[in-house]
């Protein structure tokens, strides 16, 4: 049914996301921005690829190739937490920010006219689903935090 598919093109969505944007949720810790996690029994946990975390009583964890090191903290010993998502304004419509390098940003959407994202040049990843990599400086981009 329509309903059925719609769901399975709305999971291969969340999966796209989350496997290409990088965390969303942030924390401040004694005035230092941190890529931040909430576990189950209200810890925050905190991560930072900066091997000075360690003099902060983060510890060192090896995940694949990549050294990160964690924190876990009490709600009450951060100053904020919060989810922020990226945003580009691209050619007039607003797309999701899913991926950057240094000089790029993947944009992504699910929704409008896809004869109009075929104009822009967007490629179709899945039904309904259209990105396209962009320079930077084609789009303006809105970093928006929302208050966990």
């Amino acid at each position: 049914t329509i309903l059925k598919e719609r769901k399975r093109v709305i999971i291969n969505f969340l999966i796209i996301i989350q496997g290409k944007m990088r965390n969303i949720t942030f924390a401040i810790y004694k005035g230092i921005e941190y890529s931040a996690g909430i576990k189950k029994d209200g810890r925050i946990v905190l991560r930072s690829e900066d091997d000075a975390s360690k003099k902060e009583g983060f510890v060192e964890k090896e995940i694949g190739n990549n050294r990160i090191y964690i924190k876990y903290v009490q709600k009450d010993e951060i100053e904020e937490i919060y989810d922020k998502k990226t945003y580009a304004v691209y050619e007039g419509y607003k797309f999701i920010v899913v991926d950057e390098t240094e000089k790029q940003i993947l944009i992504l959407t699910m929704k409008g006219d896809y004869q109009e994202w075929i104009r822009l040049g967007m490629e179709c990843i899945d039904k309904g689903m259209y990105q396209k990599w962009i320079n930077k400086n084609e789009a303006e981009i809105e970093v928006l935090k929302e208050k966990i």
